[in-house]
């Protein structure tokens, strides 16, 4: 069983309109609403592809049971804590013009005794896991090691950690040594306090992780592909040029991929090949999480590889 650990979840929201005017009434077209949030289109993207998905995390009052119907419809298991505050949406306007306005809510706080629940019961599903995927911001009330408590949890139950989020939770997250981690070029600029202006440094900076345990490091380069570093290697993996609709979750894209590879046993350039165009395909779609498979055999197809 694969669990993924959704923090702070949301609803995406996204009206159209004419246009936006500031200060006027403004009459929308359309809205469309999807459960979001970074471990929720990992969860997305692991059903897709057949997995055997349970998601867990915080969920509150009617966002939180939208996400968790939706959820439910796709069929996949759910195992949240339903905390007293609601879960946020987050907002696009998208107008004819090509203009989008994003209005993002802050998320909820979490109660001290429902941030304790949550760790008193994690140990539960991780001992049912295999792999655990923990993506995402941490909301109010969560302490900047709250990533750390479950990864140190999940290793004294056997998991695979897959650890993707940003600032103090990444740096506090590496200590506790989980199986990878997987940092844009800023995120990894915050952990070592400098700029890293080449790939080269990118990769020096990556192997710094590999000796504090850190099995694998996968870096997101945009466009320009990703980096695998290993202990005994690093892969390059460069997806073909694609008409992009939509970026959001590529990255949680590249998690899933590296998921289903570990699981299915893919060499690691195989691996690096379907995470590059699993997260390609992804943004030639308006709905994040949700592949086209008809794109993706062609798209994987054209992936270049370069072992460095």
């Amino acid at each position: 069983m694969i669990l993924t650990v959704s923090l702070n979840p949301a609803i995406d929201r996204t009206y159209h309109a004419q246009t936006l005017m500031m200060g006027q009434v403004n009459r929308l077209l359309s809205r469309v609403d999807i459960p979001g949030g970074k471990a929720i289109n990992v969860t997305k993207v692991l059903k897709q592809f057949g997995a055997n998905v349970r998601a867990s995390g915080f969920l509150g009052g009617y966002p939180g049971e939208f996400i968790e119907c939706a959820l439910d419809e796709m069929g996949v298991e759910t195992d949240f804590l339903h905390i007293r505050n609601e879960t946020r949406v987050n907002m696009n306007i998208v107008g004819e013009d090509g203009y989008v306005t994003e209005l993002l809510e802050p998320g909820p706080k979490i109660a001290p005794f429902e941030r304790d629940q949550f760790v008193a019961g994690f140990s539960g599903l991780a001992k049912q896991a295999e792999y655990i995927c923990m993506s995402g911001s941490l909301t109010e009330g969560l302490p900047e090691d709250y990533y750390a408590q479950l990864i140190e949890i999940s290793n004294k139950c056997g998991s695979k950690v897959f650890l993707d989020t940003s600032g103090e939770p990444l740096k506090k997250g590496i200590e506790a040594k989980p199986y990878l981690i997987k940092p844009n070029r800023r995120e990894l600029e915050y952990i070592v306090g400098h700029r890293l202006r080449t790939e080269s440094e990118l990769i020096t900076a990556s192997y710094e992780f590999i000796k504090q345990g850190v099995e694998r490091v996968v870096v997101s380069m945009g466009d320009k592909g990703l980096l695998q570093i290993t202990k005994n290697k690093v892969i390059k993996a460069v997806p073909p040029r694609v008409q992009a609709v939509n970026t959001v979750g590529c990255g949680d894209c590249v998690v899933a991929a590296l998921v289903l590879s570990l699981k299915q046993d893919f060499a690691d350039e195989d691996a690096m090949r379907f995470a590059a165009g699993l997260s390609a395909a992804n943004a030639t779609t308006l709905e994040s999480g949700v592949i086209p498979e008809d794109k993706l055999d062609e798209i994987c197809a054209k992936v270049a590889l370069v072992s460095m």
